[in-house]
């Protein structure tokens, strides 16, 4: 089996339908290699934040009741003591715009809940990931060194782009393990590091525009030339710049002044 036929066949063994000789093939695929262990671990990950958000969707309990009783939309519903039955039967349907568009309503609205999460900033989705990997919600693959993680990580996206490769140690941080993450079809490598103090996730994509959330505070560094961008949910912090076409977004627990300290001396990659 190679990468392409393991592709098609890691969602349906993320949902258990494969047959016993398909899904021994592709875990024996995906055992022996990296790529799709990442897009393996990817897909495990994409089912369990859709069963988490479906979770979390409470629809407004009036909202139903209101457009299935608007007598713009359904004439004669009230009155109809067939209800339903009647509604739907041929000869009395009128297919009018309103009655589409309540319809499309109670269709597209689920969906646009669901879709909604992926729409939020890549820098916003990085806090909420940082937390999770703390709490062990969201694996990582550990490695020895931090060229192992870098290398890893790098040819995960087939080497079109390269993680910040921040050396921490000086601050007793050091690279543990990465991922591949993807926001709103935007694939972001993390560097996961742990040592003295609190840990600390570093996520790396290609730029884009809409990297920052619209109330991060920007600061810049005359002495490096360079601005930095900073934000927080109120529990965890984040740092973003912008690098050689790459942006840099360092996530921790620890006090903003001293991530923003620690991304200003580290700004260079090394």
């Amino acid at each position: 089996m190679n990468c392409i036929e393991a592709e098609m066949l890691i969602a349906a063994m993320v949902d258990s339908e494969l047959s016993d000789l398909e899904r021994d093939a592709t875990e024996s695929h995906v055992k022996n290699c990296l790529r799709c262990q990442y897009i393996y671990k990817a897909e495990q990950e994409l089912k369990r934040q859709v069963r988490l958000t479906g979770s979390r969707i409470t629809a407004p309990a009036d909202l139903k009741e209101k457009i299935l009783s608007d007598p713009r939309i359904f004439p004669g519903m009230a009155e109809s003591p067939r209800g339903w039955k009647g509604l739907f039967r041929p000869v009395r349907v009128v297919f009018r715009p309103a009655f589409a568009l309540a319809f499309l309503v109670l269709l597209v609205l689920p969906t646009f809940y669901l879709m909604w999460p992926t729409a939020q900033s890549v820098s916003l989705a990085a806090l909420e990931t940082h937390e999770q990997i703390l709490a062990g919600d969201i694996p990582f693959i550990r490695s020895g060194t931090q060229d192992e993680v870098r290398e890893r990580l790098y040819r995960s996206v087939e080497k079109r782009f390269a993680p910040m490769g921040y050396d921490l140690s000086p601050v007793g941080l050091r690279a543990v393990g990465g991922l591949v993450h993807e926001v709103a079809s935007q694939r972001i490598l993390v560097t996961v590091y742990e040592g003295r103090g609190p840990s600390l996730s570093c996520f790396t994509f290609l730029d884009t525009d809409g990297g920052a959330p619209p109330n991060a505070h920007l600061f810049f560094d005359p002495e490096k030339k360079m601005s930095f961008y900073t934000f927080s949910n109120g529990r965890t912090n984040g740092v973003m710049q912008r690098v050689a076409g790459r942006v840099c977004i360092l996530v921790s627990k620890m006090p903003m002044q001293e991530l923003l300290a620690l991304a200003r001396s580290f700004a260079q990659p090394s």
